[in-house]
């Protein structure tokens, strides 16, 4: 874009699209941020819940795990934390679609939508370094 012919008009447009990206990329990093799994054992003596994070959030075991031997509740555990983490993972993918996801892990992902933010934020400082260096010109030819 030649700056010499930048107009009130170019700079509205700017600032739109601007305000219009922010938004769309704050949307994608709550909706991304909120997102939670919840799985159960194959027995269903154990549930559990995974934050955006995969962490685990919340954990739940059913009156007959008292009895259960000590391997074996470990491995039911296991199993619903595991089924909470792929409910997590998959709900998470969904938001993304498939067009950019196809065959890219999660973390690739992350990692990739990481970059588009310190892009955007580069773009955005020399846009407004340029739009600066703009009115400093208008002031001075005033």
């Amino acid at each position: 874009m030649d700056f010499k012919d930048f107009g009130p008009d170019d700079l509205d447009r700017v600032i739109l699209e601007a305000e219009r990206s922010i938004r769309t990329l704050t949307d994608a990093i709550d909706e991304l941020g909120a997102i939670t799994g919840e799985g159960e054992s194959r027995r269903g003596t154990v549930k559990a819940r995974v934050d955006a994070n995969g962490r685990l959030d919340d954990l739940k075991l059913a009156a007959r795990a008292s009895r259960m031997e000590l391997d074996e509740l470990t491995e039911e555990i296991v199993e619903a934390v595991r089924a909470a983490q792929d409910d997590q993972q998959r709900k998470a993918t969904a938001l993304i679609p498939q067009s950019l996801s196809m065959g890219i892990s999660m973390e690739e992902i992350q990692s990739q939508f990481q970059d588009l933010q310190d892009s955007f934020s580069r773009d955005m400082h020399e846009r407004l370094t340029n739009l600066d260096a703009i009115r400093r010109r208008a002031q001075s030819d005033d």
